[in-house]
């Protein structure tokens, strides 16, 4: 509690680190002007080692608590992982970030 109040983050190191790597890499896609409307396969290039680790598990049709098991992580930490491929990907669910997992070379 202390640390928190003196500003420590209260997340685990990994979640903190993923986070800080994907606002890292929008600041810089937005000042080299790139777009997030490529191609499937540059948009599953946006994402970090962690997403694409939980992409492919999603796409293996694991549910949230499964993945969690599978990583070492709470299936909170998953669902937050989930809202940013999601967001990366501009889909709203998960059969849509599937579908452009299956349609990019990535597999």
């Amino acid at each position: 509690m202390r640390s928190v109040i003196a500003g420590a983050s209260w997340w685990d190191a990994t979640a903190t680190a993923e986070i800080h790597h994907t606002f890292q890499n929008q600041s810089s896609e937005l000042t080299s002007n790139k777009s997030f409307g490529n191609s499937s396969g540059s948009k599953i290039d946006t994402l970090t080692r962690r997403e694409k680790e939980i992409l492919t598990l999603m796409s293996e049709y694991k549910t949230n608590q499964e993945i969690a098991e599978i990583l070492y992580i709470s299936s909170g930490t998953v669902r937050v992982h989930i809202h940013a491929i999601l967001h990366k990907l501009g889909v709203s669910d998960r059969k849509q970030a599937i579908s452009i997992y299956f349609n990019s070379e990535h597999l």
